[in-house]
């Protein structure tokens, strides 16, 4: 084993077959900023290295990607909670943000544009209104040298003030609640 592990919190050993109260966690782990993995003792954190080490492994999505300026991205950090009491789209909770009901409708209309009922209309009409509130408090908080995490922050924030799903978040795994990019000029 190349690291001992680090002192923490309870939790339960992820050596398979243990489940024993764990307060170790892998240091590697930590230095990487993975979700924390914890071990009952050290016997058991090297009993599984073998198999834990994997985790280790960063695939790089930019590999061999050439970028045409200085700027690269960052480390992506946890997708954000919602807080219980908001309604969720079925792809909140998906392991694969896969909106199912989306998947079923688009199958089953085909192309056919299917015309809104009134209720619906005024849904509509409310989430549009929620949706450019968040993009002018966006807009108005907006600065040069501002990342796009801190952005993510900002519109996560003010659509769970409203009461709101952020759309974007989980939809087909995506980890933030808006989808922002950088110019390089």
């Amino acid at each position: 084993v190349s690291c001992c592990p680090i002192t923490y919190m309870s939790a339960i050993c992820e050596t398979p077959g243990c489940g024993k109260p764990a307060g170790l966690q892998c240091p590697t782990c930590n230095k990487l900023q993975l979700e924390p993995s914890s071990f009952c003792t050290q016997e058991c954190f090297k009993k599984y290295w073998a198999m834990h080490k994997q985790k280790h492994i960063i695939v790089d999505p930019f590999a061999g990607f050439t970028f045409t300026g200085p700027l690269r991205p960052a480390h992506v950090t946890p997708m954000r909670s919602v807080p219980a009491h908001i309604e969720r789209p079925d792809y909140a909770n998906s392991k694969l943000g896969v909106p199912s009901e989306e998947e079923r409708e688009r199958k089953a209309r085909g192309n056919a544009i299917t015309p809104l009922t009134p209720r619906e209309i005024e849904t509509l009409r409310e989430v549009a209104r929620i949706g450019r509130d968040v993009l002018d408090i966006a807009g108005a908080r907006a600065c040069v040298g501002m990342t796009t995490e801190e952005l993510d922050i900002i519109v996560h924030e003010a659509i769970i003030e409203r009461n709101a799903y952020p759309s974007p978040l989980n939809y087909y795994n995506f980890p933030k609640s808006c989808c922002t990019s950088i110019n390089e000029v």
